[in-house]
């Protein structure tokens, strides 16, 4: 009796063992829910968006817009701002990650002055007082031409949206958490991550912020828009990449069939401020969106659709530098809260901060004088010395050597 009576004591314990561990699953299961919601179909993947893990405390991914032409920026940046403890990915976009990645040895010279004729010569009064003001500032050909590289300068435009989809492309795969925050810049730049992390490890991720490090501000007078620099960087919130990647439906109009199946109640929580400024075409994006994309997905359809290499088929083509499309989608389509400075409260799409109050406004200001020789010990710093930028992070005391590196 007493040897029945101690294995069904035994058994007993393991039921509860086993009910106990059943209930530590499903809350670790909510708790992921909670942390990052589901991000259901767009043209990138479909099914729910579940992370693995807990987030950690501070995290940080970075995308390092480069070439496969100067591969050595990439290894200094990955050995020198990716060895701090707060960076978790360090991704990169080239020619290789390109939508049409022979482009920069495909196009031709005639063709980028075609490229840049058809852009200054758009004419139409349909086309919205934007889209003329940036047209007036498109690149001419004579200025192009003085570039060392003008084809590859060219194909380089879209080069940012190739590899921010790169990215979520990952994120999707390995159901990773979205970073606290996430970084843009190019293969000459440097940021301070030890600064970085003092600053922004005690904000809130979760709100939608973009933040550049050198803001370019056109006149006034002329048009209140704003875009970061690109060579400066630019800094994207939690909160302004799911933002960015939920998928939208516009109900009241008609834009096509639905990428899968979208409850509408598991729609952009924005959608019809989207719907609303897609109804506009400002800039002639409307044609390219349908019903189930995210923002990405309609930023990335508007700068590949129409190659530049097919510039004699053109219709609506792309007219816009890299920089421009960044503010014009970040501003006017709300993937940023509204900058604090009351001076513009009455400019809605005023969306972008500064920081640390550097701009290009008439002359520049912060930041934005901090090209090749920077003072030590600066946050952000563009076409700095190698040797001086291996010097600044080897006074990091936070590192970390195990960053995953996306090539």
């Amino acid at each position: 009796t007493s040897t029945r009576s101690f294995f069904e004591n035994k058994l007993s314990c393991a039921k509860w063992i086993r009910f106990m561990l059943m209930v530590i699953y499903a809350c670790l299961f909510v708790l992921q829910m909670l942390y990052l919601p589901q991000s259901y179909s767009t043209s990138l993947g479909r099914g729910p968006y579940i992370p693995y893990s807990m987030p950690p405390a501070f995290s940080v991914d970075i995308l390092s817009v480069a070439s496969i032409n100067r591969t050595e920026n990439l290894e200094v940046q990955q050995r020198t701002i990716a060895s701090h403890i707060s960076v978790r990915n360090f991704f990169n976009a080239t020619e290789l990650d390109d939508y049409d990645p022979t482009c920069y040895k495909d196009l031709t010279w005639e063709q980028v002055k075609q490229v840049s004729e058809f852009c200054k010569n758009r004419r139409g009064k349909k086309l919205s007082y934007e889209f003329r003001f940036m047209r007036n500032q498109y690149a001419r050909w004579q200025w192009l031409a003085q570039k060392p590289n003008p084809t590859g300068w060219l194909c380089a435009i879209q080069r940012p949206y190739a590899g921010l989809r790169k990215a979520y492309s990952h994120y999707r795969k390995y159901r990773e958490h979205l970073p606290d925050y996430f970084i843009i810049f190019d293969d000459d730049s440097y940021y301070n991550m030890e600064i970085f992390q003092k600053e922004h490890e005690n904000l809130n991720s979760s709100q939608p912020t973009v933040v550049a490090g050198c803001l370019v501000r056109s006149p006034v007078r002329q048009l209140n828009f704003t875009f970061p620099f690109g060579g400066f960087g630019a800094v994207f919130s939690k909160g302004s990449l799911r933002y960015l990647f939920h998928p939208i439906v516009c109900p009241d109009i008609d834009l096509g069939k639905i990428n899968g199946t979208i409850p509408m109640f598991s729609n952009h929580p924005n959608y019809e401020g989207i719907c609303a400024q897609l109804s506009k075409n400002v800039m002639l994006e409307r044609k390219y969106f349908k019903n189930g994309d995210s923002l990405l997905d309609l930023i990335y359809k508007y700068v590949n659709t129409e190659r530049y290499r097919d510039v004699a088929k053109w219709t609506t083509g792309f007219c816009m530098h890299s920089d421009w499309v960044m503010g014009y989608f970040v501003n006017f389509y709300n993937a940023s809260i509204h900058v604090k400075d009351s001076f513009f409260d009455d400019v809605p799409h005023a969306r972008i901060e500064s920081y640390k109050g550097s701009e290009i406004y008439a002359r520049g200001t912060g930041f934005c004088t901090n090209e090749r020789k920077c003072p030590d010990g600066t946050a952000i710093c563009h076409k700095p010395d190698i040797r001086w930028v291996e010097s600044e992070a080897s006074k990091w005391p936070r590192k970390n050597h195990t960053v995953q590196t996306h090539r």
